[in-house]
Protein backbone atom coordinates (compact mmCIF):
# COMPACT_ATOMS: atom_id res chain seq x y z
CA UNK A 1 0.00 0.00 0.00
CA UNK A 2 0.98 3.51 -0.40
CA UNK A 3 -0.32 6.85 0.82
CA UNK A 4 0.09 10.19 -0.69
CA UNK A 5 -0.93 13.01 1.99
CA UNK A 6 -2.69 15.53 0.43
CA UNK A 7 -0.72 18.69 2.73
CA UNK A 8 1.75 17.76 5.59
CA UNK A 9 0.45 20.86 8.14
CA UNK A 10 3.54 20.57 10.30
CA UNK A 11 2.20 23.20 12.93
CA UNK A 12 -1.32 24.78 13.81
CA UNK A 13 -3.15 26.58 17.25
CA UNK A 14 -6.61 24.66 16.49
CA UNK A 15 -7.38 21.49 18.68
CA UNK A 16 -8.25 19.32 15.86
CA UNK A 17 -6.68 18.72 12.30
CA UNK A 18 -8.23 16.92 8.90
CA UNK A 19 -5.64 14.02 7.75
CA UNK A 20 -6.22 13.74 4.05
CA UNK A 21 -4.98 12.21 0.77
CA UNK A 22 -4.78 9.20 -1.35
CA UNK A 23 -4.66 5.28 -1.05
CA UNK A 24 -3.48 2.98 -3.10
CA UNK A 25 -2.32 -0.67 -3.79
CA UNK A 26 -2.59 -3.00 -7.04
CA UNK A 27 -4.13 -5.43 -5.58
CA UNK A 28 -6.53 -3.12 -3.89
CA UNK A 29 -6.79 -2.02 0.25
CA UNK A 30 -8.75 -3.54 2.41
CA UNK A 31 -8.85 -0.64 5.50
CA UNK A 32 -7.11 1.50 7.29
CA UNK A 33 -6.44 2.80 10.82
CA UNK A 34 -5.04 5.26 12.57
CA UNK A 35 -2.74 5.51 15.85
CA UNK A 36 -2.94 8.49 17.73
CA UNK A 37 0.28 9.19 19.82
CA UNK A 38 1.11 5.46 20.50
CA UNK A 39 -2.87 4.52 20.75
CA UNK A 40 -4.97 3.21 18.08
CA UNK A 41 -7.74 5.73 17.10
CA UNK A 42 -11.07 4.86 18.53
CA UNK A 43 -14.69 5.55 17.48
CA UNK A 44 -17.58 7.26 19.45
CA UNK A 45 -17.93 3.37 21.01
CA UNK A 46 -14.80 3.22 22.06
CA UNK A 47 -14.35 0.45 19.23
CA UNK A 48 -10.58 0.81 16.74
CA UNK A 49 -12.07 3.07 13.96
CA UNK A 50 -11.20 0.91 11.13
CA UNK A 51 -12.04 2.41 7.33
CA UNK A 52 -12.49 0.63 3.96
CA UNK A 53 -12.59 1.92 0.35
CA UNK A 54 -16.04 3.64 -0.60
CA UNK A 55 -16.63 0.43 -3.28
CA UNK A 56 -14.57 -2.44 -3.78
CA UNK A 57 -14.15 -0.88 -7.61
CA UNK A 58 -12.38 1.81 -5.93
CA UNK A 59 -10.08 -0.45 -3.63
CA UNK A 60 -7.26 -0.07 -5.70
CA UNK A 61 -7.14 4.17 -5.57
CA UNK A 62 -9.41 6.49 -3.35
CA UNK A 63 -9.19 9.13 -1.44
CA UNK A 64 -9.51 9.51 2.41
CA UNK A 65 -10.52 12.37 4.93
CA UNK A 66 -9.99 12.08 8.87
CA UNK A 67 -10.45 15.06 11.56
CA UNK A 68 -8.33 13.74 14.20
CA UNK A 69 -8.06 15.63 17.74
CA UNK A 70 -4.79 17.24 18.95
CA UNK A 71 -3.65 17.75 22.69
CA UNK A 72 -1.40 20.36 23.20
CA UNK A 73 2.32 20.05 21.92
CA UNK A 74 3.83 17.46 19.82
CA UNK A 75 1.57 15.08 18.13
CA UNK A 76 1.90 11.97 16.27
CA UNK A 77 -0.63 10.58 13.91
CA UNK A 78 0.35 7.10 12.05
CA UNK A 79 -2.00 5.61 9.03
CA UNK A 80 -1.23 1.96 8.67
CA UNK A 81 -3.55 0.67 4.98
CA UNK A 82 -3.97 -3.41 4.79
CA UNK A 83 -3.88 -4.69 1.48
CA UNK A 84 -6.65 -7.95 0.27
CA UNK A 85 -3.42 -10.42 -0.93
CA UNK A 86 -4.31 -13.86 0.86
CA UNK A 87 -0.59 -13.23 2.54
CA UNK A 88 -1.80 -9.79 3.84
CA UNK A 89 0.63 -6.62 3.65
CA UNK A 90 0.35 -3.67 5.71
CA UNK A 91 2.54 0.09 5.38
CA UNK A 92 2.09 2.61 7.84
CA UNK A 93 2.52 6.11 7.42
CA UNK A 94 3.51 8.87 9.94
CA UNK A 95 2.66 12.29 10.39
CA UNK A 96 4.02 15.18 13.31
CA UNK A 97 1.70 17.78 14.03
CA UNK A 98 2.63 20.78 16.97
CA UNK A 99 -0.13 22.07 18.37
CA UNK A 100 0.74 25.35 19.31
CA UNK A 101 -1.21 27.74 22.49
CA UNK A 102 -4.10 29.81 21.07
CA UNK A 103 -2.41 33.02 19.92
CA UNK A 104 -4.44 35.08 23.00
CA UNK A 105 -2.19 32.70 25.24
CA UNK A 106 1.01 33.58 23.86
CA UNK A 107 3.60 36.10 25.49
CA UNK A 108 2.79 38.16 22.07
CA UNK A 109 -0.15 38.50 22.59
CA UNK A 110 -0.18 39.95 26.30
CA UNK A 111 3.11 42.34 25.39
CA UNK A 112 0.42 43.37 21.97
CA UNK A 113 -2.22 43.98 24.45
CA UNK A 114 -0.47 45.75 27.33
CA UNK A 115 0.87 47.89 24.62
CA UNK A 116 -2.43 48.39 23.10
CA UNK A 117 -3.23 49.93 26.83
CA UNK A 118 -0.16 52.63 27.25
CA UNK A 119 -1.49 53.61 24.16
CA UNK A 120 -5.10 53.68 24.77
CA UNK A 121 -4.19 55.40 28.03
CA UNK A 122 -2.24 57.88 27.10
CA UNK A 123 -4.69 58.80 24.33
CA UNK A 124 -7.21 59.29 26.65
CA UNK A 125 -5.46 61.11 28.95
CA UNK A 126 -4.26 63.62 25.96
CA UNK A 127 -7.90 63.58 24.70
CA UNK A 128 -8.83 64.85 27.95
CA UNK A 129 -6.40 67.39 28.51
CA UNK A 130 -7.33 68.72 24.98
CA UNK A 131 -10.77 68.74 25.95
CA UNK A 132 -10.38 70.29 29.71
CA UNK A 133 -8.16 73.10 27.89
CA UNK A 134 -10.95 73.28 25.05
CA UNK A 135 -13.72 73.77 28.07
CA UNK A 136 -11.48 76.19 28.89
CA UNK A 137 -11.22 78.54 25.93
CA UNK A 138 -14.90 78.14 24.61
CA UNK A 139 -16.03 78.15 28.27
CA UNK A 140 -17.73 75.31 28.00
CA UNK A 141 -20.84 75.52 30.40
CA UNK A 142 -23.71 72.89 29.65
CA UNK A 143 -25.94 73.45 32.32
CA UNK A 144 -29.21 75.40 31.84
CA UNK A 145 -30.92 78.27 33.43
CA UNK A 146 -34.57 79.37 32.37
CA UNK A 147 -34.92 77.49 29.03
CA UNK A 148 -36.75 74.24 28.84
CA UNK A 149 -34.86 71.12 29.27
CA UNK A 150 -34.65 69.92 25.47
CA UNK A 151 -31.87 67.77 25.77
CA UNK A 152 -32.20 63.96 27.06
CA UNK A 153 -28.73 63.90 28.47
CA UNK A 154 -29.32 67.02 30.94
CA UNK A 155 -32.89 65.33 31.67
CA UNK A 156 -32.48 63.73 35.30
CA UNK A 157 -34.79 62.18 38.03
CA UNK A 158 -38.05 62.33 35.64
CA UNK A 159 -38.22 58.37 34.28
CA UNK A 160 -40.76 56.94 36.60
CA UNK A 161 -42.81 59.95 36.31
CA UNK A 162 -42.35 59.94 32.35
CA UNK A 163 -43.14 56.13 32.42
CA UNK A 164 -46.46 56.56 34.46
CA UNK A 165 -47.53 59.08 32.28
CA UNK A 166 -47.04 57.22 29.07
CA UNK A 167 -48.95 54.54 30.44
CA UNK A 168 -52.18 56.37 31.42
CA UNK A 169 -51.82 58.17 27.85
CA UNK A 170 -53.59 55.00 26.77
CA UNK A 171 -56.70 55.57 28.51
CA UNK A 172 -57.01 59.42 29.88
CA UNK A 173 -56.46 62.59 30.17
CA UNK A 174 -54.10 63.92 32.27
CA UNK A 175 -52.33 66.98 34.64
CA UNK A 176 -49.14 67.72 35.90
CA UNK A 177 -49.36 70.26 37.99
CA UNK A 178 -46.55 72.08 40.59
CA UNK A 179 -45.21 75.31 41.56
CA UNK A 180 -43.25 77.16 39.00
CA UNK A 181 -40.21 76.28 37.69
CA UNK A 182 -40.14 72.85 38.83
CA UNK A 183 -39.72 71.76 35.37
CA UNK A 184 -43.05 71.12 34.24
CA UNK A 185 -42.39 72.51 30.69
CA UNK A 186 -39.31 70.79 30.07
CA UNK A 187 -40.82 67.40 30.99
CA UNK A 188 -43.60 68.16 27.97
CA UNK A 189 -40.82 68.50 26.04
CA UNK A 190 -39.53 65.14 27.07
CA UNK A 191 -42.17 63.46 26.59
CA UNK A 192 -42.99 64.95 23.32
CA UNK A 193 -39.52 63.36 22.15
CA UNK A 194 -40.51 60.27 23.71
CA UNK A 195 -43.83 59.29 21.93
CA UNK A 196 -41.60 60.36 18.77
CA UNK A 197 -38.87 57.93 18.87
CA UNK A 198 -40.01 55.02 21.25
CA UNK A 199 -42.42 52.93 18.99
CA UNK A 200 -45.67 52.16 21.37
CA UNK A 201 -47.14 48.73 20.47
CA UNK A 202 -51.01 49.33 20.47
CA UNK A 203 -51.21 52.92 19.66
CA UNK A 204 -49.98 55.77 16.84
CA UNK A 205 -48.84 58.60 18.84
CA UNK A 206 -48.68 62.13 17.60
CA UNK A 207 -47.33 64.91 19.75
CA UNK A 208 -47.92 68.46 19.40
CA UNK A 209 -46.77 70.75 21.99
CA UNK A 210 -48.76 73.89 22.59
CA UNK A 211 -47.90 76.63 24.21
CA UNK A 212 -50.54 78.88 25.82
CA UNK A 213 -48.68 81.70 27.25
CA UNK A 214 -50.07 85.13 27.26
CA UNK A 215 -52.79 84.21 24.56
CA UNK A 216 -55.96 85.75 25.26
CA UNK A 217 -59.51 84.19 25.03
CA UNK A 218 -60.27 85.53 22.01
CA UNK A 219 -57.12 83.59 19.85
CA UNK A 220 -57.46 80.55 22.13
CA UNK A 221 -58.47 78.22 19.62
CA UNK A 222 -56.80 80.11 16.66
CA UNK A 223 -53.79 79.44 18.97
CA UNK A 224 -54.20 75.90 19.74
CA UNK A 225 -54.94 75.40 16.18
CA UNK A 226 -51.74 76.62 14.35
CA UNK A 227 -49.40 74.74 17.11
CA UNK A 228 -51.25 71.34 16.02
CA UNK A 229 -50.55 72.20 12.13
CA UNK A 230 -47.09 73.15 12.91
CA UNK A 231 -46.86 69.56 15.16
CA UNK A 232 -48.22 67.32 12.01
CA UNK A 233 -46.20 69.08 9.02
CA UNK A 234 -44.03 66.26 9.64
CA UNK A 235 -46.44 63.63 9.03
CA UNK A 236 -48.97 64.63 6.50
CA UNK A 237 -49.55 67.20 3.77
CA UNK A 238 -52.38 69.50 5.51
CA UNK A 239 -55.04 70.97 3.22
CA UNK A 240 -55.61 73.99 1.52
CA UNK A 241 -59.41 73.76 3.15
CA UNK A 242 -58.19 74.01 6.75
CA UNK A 243 -60.63 76.96 8.26
CA UNK A 244 -57.57 78.07 10.12
CA UNK A 245 -55.64 79.02 6.82
CA UNK A 246 -58.09 81.63 5.80
CA UNK A 247 -57.25 83.54 9.30
CA UNK A 248 -57.77 83.78 12.35
CA UNK A 249 -59.70 86.47 13.70
CA UNK A 250 -62.77 85.20 14.14
CA UNK A 251 -61.55 81.84 14.66
CA UNK A 252 -64.26 79.61 16.23
CA UNK A 253 -64.57 76.36 18.58
CA UNK A 254 -66.62 74.70 15.92
CA UNK A 255 -63.91 76.01 13.33
CA UNK A 256 -61.54 73.97 15.55
CA UNK A 257 -63.58 70.96 15.46
CA UNK A 258 -63.67 70.92 11.81
CA UNK A 259 -60.28 71.16 11.33
CA UNK A 260 -59.06 68.44 13.83
CA UNK A 261 -61.90 66.36 12.23
CA UNK A 262 -59.74 66.66 8.70
CA UNK A 263 -55.98 66.56 10.25
CA UNK A 264 -57.10 63.11 11.91
CA UNK A 265 -58.56 61.97 8.89
CA UNK A 266 -55.11 62.59 7.47
CA UNK A 267 -53.17 61.20 9.95
CA UNK A 268 -55.07 57.76 10.46
CA UNK A 269 -54.08 55.95 7.42
CA UNK A 270 -50.19 56.65 7.91
CA UNK A 271 -50.63 53.62 10.63
CA UNK A 272 -52.36 50.06 11.36
CA UNK A 273 -52.21 51.46 15.42
CA UNK A 274 -55.04 53.07 16.91
CA UNK A 275 -53.89 56.93 16.58
CA UNK A 276 -53.62 59.26 19.37
CA UNK A 277 -52.83 63.02 18.94
CA UNK A 278 -51.22 63.72 21.94
CA UNK A 279 -52.14 67.54 22.64
CA UNK A 280 -49.70 68.61 25.12
CA UNK A 281 -51.17 71.94 26.22
CA UNK A 282 -48.47 74.27 28.51
CA UNK A 283 -49.51 77.56 30.96
CA UNK A 284 -53.11 75.67 31.18
CA UNK A 285 -52.94 78.00 34.18
CA UNK A 286 -54.62 80.85 31.35
CA UNK A 287 -57.54 78.95 31.40
CA UNK A 288 -58.43 80.32 34.84
CA UNK A 289 -58.78 83.67 33.30
CA UNK A 290 -61.25 82.50 30.02
CA UNK A 291 -65.03 82.67 30.71
CA UNK A 292 -66.98 79.02 31.70
CA UNK A 293 -68.47 78.98 28.10
CA UNK A 294 -64.77 79.06 26.38
CA UNK A 295 -63.54 76.23 29.16
CA UNK A 296 -66.89 74.39 28.37
CA UNK A 297 -66.24 74.57 24.56
CA UNK A 298 -62.74 73.31 25.34
CA UNK A 299 -64.41 70.17 26.88
CA UNK A 300 -66.82 69.74 24.31
CA UNK A 301 -64.17 68.76 21.99
CA UNK A 302 -63.15 66.12 23.77
CA UNK A 303 -66.66 64.78 23.95
CA UNK A 304 -67.24 64.61 20.36
CA UNK A 305 -66.92 61.04 18.19
CA UNK A 306 -63.77 61.67 17.01
CA UNK A 307 -62.56 62.40 20.67
CA UNK A 308 -61.32 58.65 20.59
CA UNK A 309 -58.49 59.87 18.51
CA UNK A 310 -57.65 62.45 21.24
CA UNK A 311 -56.08 62.96 24.18
CA UNK A 312 -54.50 65.91 26.21
CA UNK A 313 -51.54 66.47 28.83
CA UNK A 314 -52.32 69.83 30.53
CA UNK A 315 -49.26 71.38 32.17
CA UNK A 316 -49.64 74.25 35.00
CA UNK A 317 -49.58 75.28 38.49
CA UNK A 318 -53.50 74.45 38.81
CA UNK A 319 -56.49 74.67 36.63
CA UNK A 320 -59.97 76.34 37.95
CA UNK A 321 -62.74 74.11 39.06
CA UNK A 322 -65.01 76.31 40.48
CA UNK A 323 -67.54 78.02 38.75
CA UNK A 324 -70.52 80.20 38.95
CA UNK A 325 -72.64 77.78 37.34
CA UNK A 326 -73.17 74.39 39.30
CA UNK A 327 -71.22 72.17 36.21
CA UNK A 328 -67.41 72.15 36.25
CA UNK A 329 -65.86 72.18 33.14
CA UNK A 330 -62.70 70.16 34.24
CA UNK A 331 -64.74 68.07 36.96
CA UNK A 332 -63.24 64.38 36.76
CA UNK A 333 -62.34 65.20 33.83
CA UNK A 334 -58.76 63.90 33.51
CA UNK A 335 -56.11 62.27 35.82
CA UNK A 336 -53.76 64.86 38.27
CA UNK A 337 -49.89 63.78 38.52
CA UNK A 338 -48.25 66.06 40.74
CA UNK A 339 -44.45 67.50 39.66
CA UNK A 340 -42.06 67.39 42.39
CA UNK A 341 -38.86 68.16 43.21
CA UNK A 342 -36.12 65.53 42.30
CA UNK A 343 -34.82 62.75 44.90
CA UNK A 344 -30.74 62.76 46.25
CA UNK A 345 -29.62 60.43 43.43
CA UNK A 346 -30.96 62.09 40.61
CA UNK A 347 -29.55 65.65 42.08
CA UNK A 348 -26.09 64.89 41.98
CA UNK A 349 -26.21 63.21 39.17
CA UNK A 350 -27.61 66.42 37.25
CA UNK A 351 -24.71 68.15 39.21
CA UNK A 352 -22.00 65.84 38.34
CA UNK A 353 -22.54 64.30 34.76
CA UNK A 354 -22.46 67.24 32.65
CA UNK A 355 -19.05 67.80 33.55
CA UNK A 356 -17.56 64.25 34.65
CA UNK A 357 -13.71 64.46 33.11
CA UNK A 358 -14.34 68.68 32.95
CA UNK A 359 -14.88 70.06 35.75
CA UNK A 360 -14.64 68.04 39.68
CA UNK A 361 -17.56 68.84 42.29
CA UNK A 362 -15.70 68.03 45.99
CA UNK A 363 -18.75 66.12 48.22
CA UNK A 364 -18.86 68.91 49.81
CA UNK A 365 -19.92 71.37 47.07
CA UNK A 366 -22.69 68.88 46.01
CA UNK A 367 -24.10 68.80 49.55
CA UNK A 368 -24.34 72.63 49.58
CA UNK A 369 -25.91 73.03 46.22
CA UNK A 370 -28.36 70.19 47.17
CA UNK A 371 -29.25 71.96 50.65
CA UNK A 372 -29.68 75.26 48.81
CA UNK A 373 -32.12 74.31 45.68
CA UNK A 374 -34.41 71.85 47.58
CA UNK A 375 -33.75 69.27 44.88
CA UNK A 376 -35.96 71.81 42.13
CA UNK A 377 -33.67 70.92 38.60
CA UNK A 378 -33.99 74.88 37.74
CA UNK A 379 -32.03 75.93 41.07
CA UNK A 380 -29.79 73.32 40.62
CA UNK A 381 -28.77 74.68 37.55
CA UNK A 382 -29.18 78.16 38.03
CA UNK A 383 -26.12 77.33 40.72
CA UNK A 384 -24.41 75.27 38.37
CA UNK A 385 -24.25 77.63 35.50
CA UNK A 386 -23.44 80.37 37.99
CA UNK A 387 -20.69 78.20 39.65
CA UNK A 388 -18.83 77.07 36.28
CA UNK A 389 -18.54 80.48 35.17
CA UNK A 390 -16.72 81.60 38.18
CA UNK A 391 -14.51 77.95 38.00
CA UNK A 392 -13.67 78.85 34.33
CA UNK A 393 -12.69 82.85 35.16
CA UNK A 394 -10.63 81.44 38.07
CA UNK A 395 -8.98 78.73 35.69
CA UNK A 396 -9.91 75.94 38.10
CA UNK A 397 -11.27 72.61 37.88
CA UNK A 398 -12.33 71.79 41.13
CA UNK A 399 -15.56 73.35 42.53
CA UNK A 400 -15.18 73.87 46.24
CA UNK A 401 -18.16 75.13 49.03
CA UNK A 402 -16.70 77.98 49.15
CA UNK A 403 -18.11 78.11 45.04
CA UNK A 404 -21.20 77.31 45.92
CA UNK A 405 -21.95 80.09 48.54
CA UNK A 406 -20.16 82.71 46.69
CA UNK A 407 -23.11 81.81 43.60
CA UNK A 408 -25.66 81.31 46.80
CA UNK A 409 -26.61 85.09 46.66
CA UNK A 410 -26.52 85.64 42.80
CA UNK A 411 -28.93 82.67 42.06
CA UNK A 412 -31.49 83.30 44.76
CA UNK A 413 -31.87 86.76 44.70
CA UNK A 414 -34.55 86.48 42.57
CA UNK A 415 -36.45 83.45 44.23
CA UNK A 416 -38.88 83.32 46.40
CA UNK A 417 -37.53 80.71 48.74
Amino acid sequence: PVVLFSSEQSETRHDSIWVSGSLGDDQGIDYYEFTLNGEVYRDAKGNPLQRRPPSPEQSTQFQFRERMPLQMGENRIIITAYDVDALRHSAAFPLTVLRKPPYYQTPVFYYSIVTLLVLLAGALAANLLIKRRIAFVNRYNPYIAGAPVRNPKMFFGREQLLHKIVNTLHNNSLMIYGPRRIGKTSLLHQLKQHLEQTPDREYFFVPVYIDLQGTPEQRFFAVMMHDIVDGCESHIRLPEGLRIKSGDSDYSARDFSADIKQILALLKPLSSKRLKLVMLIDEVDELNAYSERANQKLRSIFMKTFAEHLVAVMSGSFIRKRWESEGSPWYNFFEEIPVDSIDRQAAEALIRQPVKGIFRYEAAAVDKIIEYSDNVPYRIQKFCVNIISHVIEARRRVITAEDVERAKAKVLESEDV
